[in-house]
């Protein structure tokens, strides 16, 4: 065995023997190598290193390869995983690479004193490449005459290896330089493509541990084209109202390929897209009249072009344009109803004329004015009355009787077709049954039975309950044949007043009314309770109704509560239509605390505590003991007086 200084020696000759500089400026060899050099392996496979020593080495300090030991990233390696092979040459395998960090290191340790470095390499592991899949292709129209094809692919699992992949395509006679992708694995341009000449196109993918080659991908580039969208986009109305003619240019060349378009289009404003049928637009073409549209409504076109054999890929859609179509006459008469007033004399009214704008769609273009015509039916002898008015309401003063009352919308093109108003007399057709209403969401459904005669359509009126202002209504017509509507515009916590009447061919029925809420909500205060009249075992409570915007809800009850300062809380329920109550059997001079609660569907409210005193003695109670006591006293005093007269002597 060595003494400590010899492997201090042998110590400073292993590390001039690796660092130490020859004459010709190099370094002298190291004590050993490790084979094989910097390898590259498979993950998941054996792998066995070999260490040898140089026989320099072995003479100087009797180093041996029984004193080597392994190490992985400064790790050491099991002994399990050793073998001395010969007394130069150590072995280290290990069965799974997968664990395998780098670098791995061949040391020497001589008798557990000093461990030195002998040789060191970098261990690569990662996998071979898998073939490449989904090979497809897309040639794009750059411009008018420029085509550029890019092919993409799925490159496989991570290799954890420098892997290079390359496309390569041919004609049968002719080979091309290979595209090599830049910053990607997946994907790769051609710019230099022929039409009409079936290609042959593959992906190769290379790496240290082996090569893959994908499926062959024939195909004529003319196939996969996708084109540039038409360019120069207009919009002209022609003579017909729902008509506009779309023009467009090709940026493709009809010598290249012919094309078939796709045309949609859309009202402005609205999200949904309507398309022309594919076969109007099954050919090469540079226009098109799109017809049934609305008058008088801007529309959005845009539209696409591919091969006109279906091969290939659609172009992105063009650029948006914008269009309007010319004025029509209306469509339709304005929904028309009126509020009568008779509360001047009840000889005449004051009817106040009411209608609705019409709808774009329905209108047609811009309404001017609108013409009204009263015609008094109960005497045929009065004169028709006509007015002109540009505004969507207008007020009559008529004596009592029955009117027809005619409503026109006119536009620069003409008239609408009219709305006709009856206003009778009195109210004396049958009225609508069962009026219901139901929340739905940020509606409120409004429902009813149809009376058993024709009914031409309804009118559903309805107004919000204040008690602050008046009820300003609104309205909205409903055909005949439906027996309930969506109100929309509906506020939660909010009392609406709502009347269905039904109108005749020969009149109208009287209206129907129902108070509803779309959401209810606990009362915002609580009654104010108060005494009327306080007696000796009994008190006379009062309150005010809560006002409709304090109700925020039906009331269905309120609820008294009241005890003395001592005592258990007694509770009443009282009807919600009562402002007044009697509190009975209470203790005389007594010290009551009272307070209210109003009610509704989805909670209650407590108003402010009230205090009162019971009296100590009740009604006539003080007198039925004065009065004898007075009367005793004054008898007292007759029989005194009387006695002093009999005894005047005395």
């Amino acid at each position: 065995m060595f003494s400590r200084w010899n492997w201090v020696a042998c110590g400073f000759y292993l590390l001039l023997n690796i660092c130490s500089p020859d004459a010709s400026g190099g370094l002298v060899q190291s004590c050993g190598h490790i084979i094989p050099e910097s390898p590259v392996l498979a993950l998941g496979s054996n792998f066995t290193a070999l260490c040898i020593l140089n026989e320099s080495c072995l003479d100087f300090g009797n180093i041996y390869a029984s004193q080597i030991i392994w190490k992985i990233k400064n790790r050491l390696v099991p002994k399990e995983q050793y073998r001395e092979i010969n007394r130069t040459v150590s072995s280290v395998t290990f069965n799974d690479t997968s664990s395998l960090a780098t670098p791995l290191t061949c040391n020497i340790l001589a008798d557990g004193q000093i461990e030195q470095n002998i040789y060191g390499i970098t261990v690569t592991v990662g996998l071979a490449p898998e073939k490449p899949k989904n090979l497809s292709c897309i040639v794009h129209q750059v411009s008018r005459f420029t085509y550029v094809m890019t092919c993409t692919w799925n490159p496989g699992r991570h290799t954890f290896l420098d892997t290079q992949f390359r496309l390569r395509y041919s004609w049968p006679e002719e080979i091309f330089p290979d595209c090599i992708p830049k910053d990607v694995n997946n994907s790769c341009t051609i710019t230099d493509i022929q039409f009409f000449v079936n290609t042959e196109i593959w992906v190769e993918a290379t790496n240290a541990l082996g090569k893959a080659e994908s499926d062959h991908l024939v195909v004529d580039p003319i196939d996969i084209v996708k084109p540039l969208s038409p360019q120069n986009v207009s919009l002209t109305s022609g003579i017909l109202p729902t008509v506009l003619q779309l023009c467009w240019e090709n940026w493709i060349s009809d010598a290249v390929m012919m094309l078939k378009f796709n045309i949609r289009y859309r009202i402005v404003g609205d999200t949904n897209w309507l398309e022309v049928p594919s076969e109007d637009t099954a050919s090469t073409r540079t226009s098109f009249s799109v017809q049934g549209l609305r008058p008088y409504t801007e529309y959005a076109f845009s539209i696409r072009c591919m091969k006109e054999d279906g091969v290939g890929y659609w172009s992105d859609w063009s650029e948006e344009k914008t269009g309007m179509t010319i004025e029509d006459q209306p469509s339709k008469g304005p929904p028309i109803w009126r509020i009568i007033d008779s509360s001047h004399s009840p000889a005449f009214w004051t009817v106040h004329l009411l209608w609705k704008a019409l709808k774009p769609f329905e209108a047609n273009g811009v309404i001017l004015q609108y013409e009204v015509t009263v015609r008094d039916k109960s005497s045929l002898s009065s004169p028709v009355k006509k007015y002109n008015v540009t505004s969507t309401n207008h007020t009559l003063e008529l004596r009592e009787g029955t009117y027809e009352v005619t409503l026109v919308a006119r536009n620069s093109v003409g008239a609408s077709p009219p709305s006709v108003l009856l206003i009778p007399a009195s109210n004396s057709k049958a009225p609508v049954k069962n009026l219901r209403t139901l929340p739905k969401h940020d509606k409120l459904w409004v429902g009813w039975t149809a009376p058993n005669s024709y009914v031409l359509k309804y009118v559903i009126e309805w107004c919000l309950v204040s008690s602050s202002s008046d009820c300003i209504i609104e309205w909205q017509i409903a055909l005949g044949d439906v027996q309930g509507i969506d109100l929309k515009g509906i506020k939660p916590f909010k009392c609406y007043l709502i009347t269905v009447y039904p109108l005749y061919a020969d009149g109208q029925g009287s209206g129907q009314s129902v108070k509803a809420y779309l959401k209810q909500d606990r009362p915002s205060k609580g009654p104010t309770v108060q005494t009327k009249k306080v007696g000796k075992a009994e008190a006379v409570l009062t309150w005010n109704h809560l006002t409709v915007e304090e109700q925020n809800g039906f009331i269905r009850n309120y609820t008294i509560l009241y005890k003395t300062i001592d005592g258990n809380e007694t509770v009443v329920t009282v009807d919600p239509s009562k402002t007044e109550y009697t509190l009975s059997s209470l203790t005389s001079d007594t010290l009551y605390t009272v307070r209210m609660m109003a009610s509704t569907d989805n909670g209650s409210r407590t108003g402010p505590d009230f205090t009162f005193t019971t009296q100590k003695f009740g009604k006539g109670e003080i007198e039925a003991i004065v009065v004898p006591v007075c009367l005793a006293f004054l008898l007292i005093v007759l029989l005194g007086v009387l006695f002093c007269f009999n005894k005047r002597d005395l």
